[in-house]
């Protein structure tokens, strides 16, 4: 009698469990920045959309509207526990983000949920300061060092193509990451 139950590889047992109103999680797959891919995870009850580690960041903007949810959704419920880990979710206190922009995370596996008027409003809020910071920096960066770093990026997309998706898209987002840290560094220095 229900021996198949605790089958570890049963699909139904890696479906992840929505936070607010326990309903089944839909994955959904989305673009991302530099034109791959992320799988991220809504529960059609409520309209919350839970992000695994660095997800939230790298969702391509234009893509919020494919979490658009039925007028009439209940979306005024509130996260309770990691749909990953079981943990205690935390709601998201940094000055920089705006107010109206609810954000509960994991301080375990660092995953994110948001109710989707939160996150169209976040990714309109990133938009903004990507816009404003292109700007800004218009023409700052030396020609030779937007050069190298699209060497960079070049090179290291074609390294991690040879790895399998899953890897391609976390190693991928790392190096972004990575370049955007330096970028950001290089322009402090080059105000200087």
């Amino acid at each position: 009698m229900g021996g198949g139950e605790n089958n570890s590889s049963s699909p139904l047992t890696k479906m992840k469990v929505c936070p607010c109103c326990g309903n089944l999680l839909i994955p959904k797959k989305v673009l991302a920045h530099y034109g791959r891919y992320i799988e991220v995870d809504q529960c059609e009850s409520c309209g919350g959309i839970w992000f695994d580690k660095y997800e939230l960041y790298s969702l391509n903007p234009d893509e919020v509207e494919k979490f658009s949810i039925e007028k009439g959704v209940n979306s005024s419920c509130q996260p309770s526990y990691c749909p990953n880990d079981k943990n205690l979710l935390r709601l998201l206190k940094d000055p920089i983000i705006p107010k109206d922009v609810i954000i509960y995370y994991c301080d375990q596996c660092f995953g994110m949920w948001l109710p989707f008027d939160s996150l169209k409003r976040y990714k309109e809020y990133q938009k903004t300061r990507i816009q404003k910071f292109k700007e800004e920096n218009r023409g700052e960066l030396p020609k030779d060092l937007e050069k190298k770093i699209e060497i960079l990026l070049k090179k290291g997309e074609e390294d991690l193509k040879e790895q399998n998706d899953l890897e391609f898209e976390y190693k991928m987002s790392q190096f972004v990451s990575i370049v955007l840290l330096i970028l950001r560094i290089l322009s402090y220095f080059i105000k200087k």
